[in-house]
């Protein structure tokens, strides 16, 4: 028994120090776990630590910087101060040494303006009350049917700054004692009577006289009385209003009109509105013409607008046929012939074409007319060369009471290519073959003029080609 009782105690102490064993041997490794955890743990604070020293000079570093900053701009501001006072004890020992010339030099300049900028208002003045019309400086009228109170207003100012006179009608300052001031008062009140309608002016008129800035407001409150109205009616219409059977410029001076009219109301519209406003008035021709304009980048004006349709409106227009023209022989009922005033006597035997003969050294042959005169000797004609022809008012009567071309219509009548009797009568010789007849034409289609040896009194055919 005791045998086995101790060979159970030697079995419990070998378990118990081989469980002893295994704990010491956890312990270790735990131990050494949180050894190299901890020196991990001092590596990383080491690290944080100077990374923030790092952060921490940087900032000291920064806050130096802001310090001298802020000490350079104070040393810049305190010698700027000092400048300032340099600048002005100079400028107190300037006035101080030379104080006379210094009141003078001012009062001298000052005096000259002046006297310049009087004599040139003066000189203003005195050409305002020489305009005998003003229509010729100011050509609108002022109509409240019209619906032109902004053109006519920009008028009067443009030109009552012209003469330095804008004082009289945008300032209620009134000089009844200064006598000038009256006079260009009453000057500027009858510039804008003889601008205005009679229906205005029979409303801003007053018996015992009137000042041109009274006038100036009269007439305001009539443009301006009911405008809220006025407006919304014809803002309604100008919404509403379409091209018809109107060509590009009246419809656009149209809708440009009520546009114009609107902001005479105070209710001005842009541009932009009222170049989509005329787009969508447009008829059935120019609809493509309001896709094109919508689709530009940027979009266009009023102007550009404008020029387009009127370019699409002249494409529209069809073209012309090219002229022609052919000229024959006069009809088979020429008018009734004039009665010929008495000219010279010609031979019968054929004087040259261009030559009078004398009165004393030829007779008259029968029939035989005068076919130019002298003056117009060696004149070179189309078709042909001659000495003179036939000019308006000294040239003879055409055989047989027909008409001779003329200037108005040369392609009636015939021409008699060289002197000659009436058919029937006695003919003289043909030209020669070294001088055309005077007035022979010739087309591209051929010779339509008179040939050589053809009878006196042929009749003469032209054609043209174009």
């Amino acid at each position: 028994m005791a045998a086995l009782s101790s060979g159970g105690n030697s079995g419990s102490s070998a378990s118990a120090a081989a469980a002893a064993t295994k704990l010491r041997d956890e312990a270790l490794a735990a131990a050494k776990a949180l050894e190299v955890e901890a020196a991990s743990l001092r590596d990383s604070n080491q690290a944080r630590s100077a990374q923030l020293k790092e952060e921490a000079d940087l900032l000291k570093s920064a806050a130096a910087a802001q310090e001298r900053v802020r000490a350079a701009a104070a040393a810049l501001d305190l010698e700027r101060e000092q400048a300032d006072l340099l600048e002005q004890q100079a400028a107190a020992l300037r006035a101080r040494l030379h104080p006379e010339h210094h009141r003078d030099d001012d009062s001298e300049g000052d005096a000259d303006s002046i006297a310049t900028e009087t004599a040139a208002v003066a000189h203003l003045h005195s050409q305002a009350a020489a305009v005998q019309n003003i229509k010729n400086l100011i050509p609108i009228v002022l109509d409240l049917q019209a619906s032109n109170y902004s053109k006519c207003r920009g008028f009067i100012l443009l030109i009552l700054g012209r003469f330095a006179l804008k004082d009289h009608v945008l300032s209620n300052a009134i000089h009844h004692h200064d006598a000038a001031w009256s006079r260009m008062d009453c000057v500027v009140v009858s510039w804008i009577f003889n601008t205005i309608a009679p229906d205005l002016l029979d409303v801003v008129h007053e018996r015992d006289g009137i000042t041109a800035r009274a006038v100036w407001l009269g007439l305001e409150q009539q443009f301006f009385n009911n405008r809220e109205s006025r407006a919304m009616l014809l803002d309604a219409e100008f919404r509403t209003l379409c091209q018809g059977a109107l060509s590009v410029d009246e419809y656009c001076r149209k809708m440009k009109h009520m546009a114009d009219a609107l902001a005479d109301l105070g209710e001005p519209v842009l541009d932009r509105t009222l170049v989509l406003n005329v787009l969508r008035g447009l008829n059935e021709r120019f609809q493509f013409m309001s896709q094109l304009v919508t689709r530009q980048k940027p979009f266009p004006s009023f102007a550009d607008v404008r020029a387009d349709l009127r370019l699409a409106e002249l494409n529209m227009a069809s073209p012309s046929a090219p002229p022609s023209a052919l000229v024959t022989a006069p009809s088979s009922k020429p008018p009734a012939p004039s009665p010929a005033p008495q000219r010279p006597p010609q031979p019968a035997g054929g004087q040259q074409l261009g030559h009078t003969p004398s009165p004393s050294r030829h007779p008259q042959a029968a029939g035989g007319q005068q076919s130019g005169n002298g003056n117009n000797r060696g004149r070179r004609r189309r078709g042909g060369r001659g000495q003179g022809g036939a000019q308006a008012g000294t040239q003879a009567s055409p055989p047989n009471g027909q008409q001779w071309p003329s200037f108005f219509n040369p392609w009636t009548g015939s021409i008699q290519m060289w002197p000659g009797s009436n058919p029937g009568g006695s003919r003289g010789p043909p030209p020669q073959h070294g001088r055309g007849a005077p007035g022979l034409l010739r087309s591209s289609a051929g010779p339509r003029g008179i040939l050589p040896g053809a009878p006196a009194g042929a009749h003469l055919a032209v054609a043209l080609d174009y």
